[in-house]
């Protein structure tokens, strides 16, 4: 199921919308140039077989084909654990534009531009353009180890920038 919280004019506390239906999700990241495209749920493991899986679904919807990509993942706090409320300032990026495609776990994407923010529940099959300029974060479910590729038209693109002193830190995560 997609979950996206929205949260306006720096009210980071408290989401001023949640949205629950993906064309509701849709039309507002499409909005802010986000966008979301889902895979099937049965993903190749190869890393090749998942990156020609991901062009695929990008040509189809008539977008330009990323040619590079990298792999990544990280590893949510065991399910014991008490989970952060906040989002770590240190891991929010800034984008060159790029896609992310969820290959495996559960996580909460969290992007900013200007003075909003969304946090997106995204699941393994969900592929999303993050555009140049905006700020992201993706911050693994409790007990999820998750693992994704960027992709883009080229390995600069790929080299998205550190963002000290963020807003994005002062977020209150839900838990979606």
């Amino acid at each position: 199921m997609s979950i996206l919280a929205m949260y306006e004019a720096g009210q980071w506390h408290c989401p001023a919308r949640v949205l629950t239906h993906l064309e509701d999700i849709t039309a507002v990241l499409i909005e802010r140039e986000v966008r979301l495209l889902q895979l099937p749920t049965e993903l190749p493991e190869d890393r090749g077989q998942l990156q020609a899986a991901a062009a695929q679904r990008i040509a189809d919807s008539g977008l330009p084909v990323p040619g590079c990509a990298t792999a990544a993942e990280l590893k949510g706090e065991p399910g014991y654990a008490e989970v952060p409320s906040r989002l770590d300032a240190g891991a929010v990026q800034r984008s060159a534009g790029q896609w992310l495609l969820l290959s495996a776990g559960q996580a909460r994407l969290c992007l900013g531009l200007a003075d909003q923010a969304l946090v997106l529940a995204v699941r393994h099959g969900d592929l999303v353009w993050i555009p140049p300029g905006h700020e992201w974060a993706l911050v693994p479910a409790a007990g999820s180890a998750c693992h994704w590729l960027n992709l883009a038209g080229d390995e600069q693109a790929l080299n998205d920038t550190p963002v000290p002193g963020s807003k994005l830190g002062e977020l209150q995560l839900l838990d979606i």
